[in-house]
């Protein structure tokens, strides 16, 4: 682990406990193999994925709440900064909000709108159709835009990295 940087502040014994949120962004970068199959994380959507949903749910909740790091995309980012996030289940909101310890978020460049109102017409108009084909495939149920996270400004600057990646990455 490099001893400079956001993962300086960890454990050098202790790999972070690192959340990728679903994201077509993560796979075409290569980012969420990279966070499962490393061996420098401890990736928690893998864990979550082999634990039991009836017997075990209140430790995934608190698992899944408070990640060391999560890393995800935006379904659109405004030109003055804002961050609009939709979601089906809202499981991963809260974590962006500020259940964890750092959020990075990688961005492709055609997600920069010019304001909330077209942040949220993109959202309908374009990522869920998108996502709603995705999720039929992936896991055979709609999806849906139940829960949608807009954050205007952090609170603690330092918790929220955003990287502008100037390619088309994701819906």
């Amino acid at each position: 682990m490099p001893t400079r940087g956001p993962w300086s502040a960890l454990s050098c014994r202790t790999a972070p406990r690192c959340y990728n949120n679903t994201s077509q962004t993560l796979e075409a970068t290569g980012i969420a193999d990279d966070i499962e199959r490393s061996g420098r994380y401890q990736p928690l959507r893998l864990r979550l994925y082999r634990m039991d949903r009836e017997m075990q749910r209140r430790e995934m909740r608190a698992l899944g709440a408070s990640p060391d790091y999560v890393v995800g995309s935006v379904h659109a980012l405004t030109e003055d900064g804002s961050l609009l996030i939709a979601s089906a289940s809202g499981s991963q909101l809260g974590p962006l909000a500020s259940g964890a310890g750092q959020v990075i978020f990688v961005i492709g460049a055609q997600k920069i709108v010019s304001d909330v109102a077209t942040g949220m017409r993109r959202i309908y108009e374009y990522c869920y159709p998108l996502e709603d084909a995705r999720a039929r495939r992936a896991y055979g149920v709609p999806s849906g835009v139940n829960n949608i996270l807009i954050v205007n400004k952090v609170m603690t600057p330092s918790r929220v990295t955003a990287i502008i990646v100037k390619e088309r990455l994701g819906f």
